[in-house]
């Protein structure tokens, strides 16, 4: 059996992005004392990443702060001509990203670099930015582009990166903080059915090798891969309260499925405590990801580090919630599962649904 691909393979190095990654948290932290005793005082909300909680004098409420882009997902719309879903793919890796800790995103501020200006696409870009806000719940307040030439790189002379900012409020008490999660707590999972914006390079890479240079016209790959990511903010938000709803179960956890999957994203949650997963009924992933599996001969193992596999979200709560957060889910137009519980053990393992190894336990620690 030839090796198969990985992430790193697809020029992406995510160890060196982790070691750059803690270069700059660590720049960051030399600057809270700038605001030390002063409005806008900083809280790490959360010792990994960037992620920060500004503490400012607002009455009963905080304020958060949190960048993020799509990365190379948009050559995807270069190669179609189809930019109408690139905003959704943005807002979701901003807003998600903030209402896992029970912040709810009210404002956005955006940056496009392109190569060249071309009024169409950004016609196409616009109009899928009023429907994903619309469907975050946030306005957009401020913004800029650049046309910068052959400092960005992409298919067509009009490439561009998009990237952006978003600003979320938080109520006193209404943090998710992943503190009172306790073995034997069920996990459920929302359906994502495409790749968010993560491991895109890796998509590339195998389209490549698959088909060539121009991979972009076989019509259904293309297609399938433009899908945008699912938005899970308002849903979320209306459990935990938000958009002037009364919390309606308690959420001891949020697990944003993006980069590092489920292994990384979850293990994150339940790594603060030393506590550790079993997933023995995940969501299945998208056929478009299993198909990548196969032509890229990517293991089940490495696509659950770097896909989300068809689980978009997962939420932690306590067995007398399970129910209850099924039922809302359903009542708001939305498919959930039960698709674990949280154990005393340390690590995630996983029943996999993926291409190779169907129905084999994966181990991450």
């Amino acid at each position: 059996m030839t090796k198969g691909l990985t992430y790193k393979d697809s020029g992406v190095n995510v160890d060196l992005g982790d070691v750059c990654s803690k270069i700059m948290a660590q720049a960051c932290q030399q600057t809270y004392a700038n605001r030390k005793g002063r409005i806008g005082e900083i809280e790490v909300l959360e010792k990994e990443g960037l992620h920060r909680i500004i503490t400012i004098n607002f009455g009963s409420y905080r304020l958060m702060l949190n960048s993020d882009g799509i990365g190379t997902k948009v050559e995807f719309a270069e190669r179609t001509g189809n930019h109408k879903t690139m905003a959704y793919d943005l807002f979701a890796m901003l807003a998600d990203d903030s209402m896992r800790f029970g912040a709810e995103p009210i404002a956005l501020s955006n940056i496009l670099d392109v190569k060249k200006l071309d009024e169409g696409i950004i016609k196409q870009l616009a109009e899928g930015m009023v429907g994903s806000a619309k469907e975050t719940g946030v306005a957009v307040v401020s913004g800029e582009i650049a046309e910068l030439g052959k400092r960005v790189g992409g298919y067509t002379e009009n490439a561009y990166n998009w990237c952006g900012t978003v600003l979320s409020i938080l109520g006193k008490g209404k943090e998710i903080t992943g503190k009172n999660i306790k073995p034997g707590d069920y996990l459920i999972a929302l359906p994502e059915y495409g790749f968010r914006s993560n491991g895109i390079s890796l998509v590339r890479k195998i389209l490549t090798n698959k088909f060539g240079d121009e991979w972009h016209k076989e019509p259904v790959v293309a297609s399938l891969a433009l899908t945008p990511s699912r938005i899970y903010t308002k849903k979320i938000l209306k459990l935990h309260g938000g958009f002037g709803e009364k919390s309606y179960v308690e959420l001891k956890g949020v697990a944003n499925i993006t980069g590092g999957g489920i292994p990384g994203k979850l293990g994150r949650v339940l790594g603060a405590k030393k506590l550790g997963a079993e997933l023995n009924d995940l969501l299945y992933p998208p056929e478009i990801m299993k198909q990548m599996q196969e032509w890229g001969n990517v293991s089940d193992e490495e696509a659950y580090k770097t896909w989300n596999m068809g689980n978009g979200m997962i939420v932690v709560v306590s067995e007398k919630e399970c129910q209850k957060t099924l039922d809302k889910l359903g009542k708001i137009g939305d498919y959930s599962q039960i698709v674990g519980n949280v154990t005393k053990k340390p690590g995630i393992r996983i029943n996999s649904r993926g291409h190779f190894k169907e129905g084999q336990t994966l181990e991450f620690k």
